[in-house]
């Protein structure tokens, strides 16, 4: 019962991180007045994976999100920062 009680918060917690994680490149981007196929382009990953990491969908890799900071051209704890 215990172990089912902390797999459930962990679970939930990840889906909390992915989703805060996605509404801040979403308004990164949006601040910047790119659009998703822009940024895209930019960052040379695939729309519809940005997309879902947008929608709080993926949970990207270290790299991913380094890629993603230095698009921004923010350091990646900058941009990790309070999630």
């Amino acid at each position: 019962m215990l172990a089912a009680l902390l797999l459930r918060n962990r679970l939930e917690m990840s889906t909390d991180i992915r989703v805060r994680l996605g509404n801040r490149v979403r308004a990164l981007r949006r601040a910047r007045g790119w659009t998703q196929v822009e940024m895209a382009e930019l960052l040379g990953m695939d729309r519809s994976y940005l997309s879902d990491i947008a929608n709080g969908k993926k949970d990207p890799s270290l790299r991913v999100l380094k890629t993603i900071a230095d698009g921004f051209t923010l350091p990646l704890s900058q941009s990790l920062r309070r999630l």
